[in-house]
């Protein structure tokens, strides 16, 4: 359990262009509902200022060993500080987790 809660207070993440991959498999309805969640939340938070790249794995799993991912779905966030790859897995369902994942929200005192 994480120390800190989250607040709705927007981040600096918001004035800055985010390019993320999101892995999936196929048309799965999980892979489904991660596509239409990444999408929406970029779309109402991030417009304009994102890009992103659906990774089929059955189509290229070559990809997905390069990016070293052992989870589907999973997004990664591709430009951060060096050295810093923020990884998030699941179908992305809990709005806030996937926020805080993109830099949507900051964390405050608990």
């Amino acid at each position: 359990m994480e120390a800190n809660s989250i607040s709705s207070r927007p981040s600096r993440a918001q004035n800055r262009t985010h390019d993320l991959r999101l892995y999936v498999a196929g048309s799965s309805p999980r892979s489904l509902r991660a596509v239409q969640n990444v999408k929406r939340i970029c779309e109402n938070e991030l417009a304009g200022k994102y890009s992103l790249e659906v990774v089929d794995i059955y189509q290229d799993p070559r990809r997905a060993t390069e990016d070293q991912v052992i989870a589907i779905p999973t997004l990664i966030n591709i430009k951060q500080a060096p050295g810093v790859l923020r990884r998030l897995i699941g179908d992305l369902s809990d709005t806030s987790v996937l926020r805080k994942g993109l830099g949507l929200l900051e964390a405050g005192p608990a």
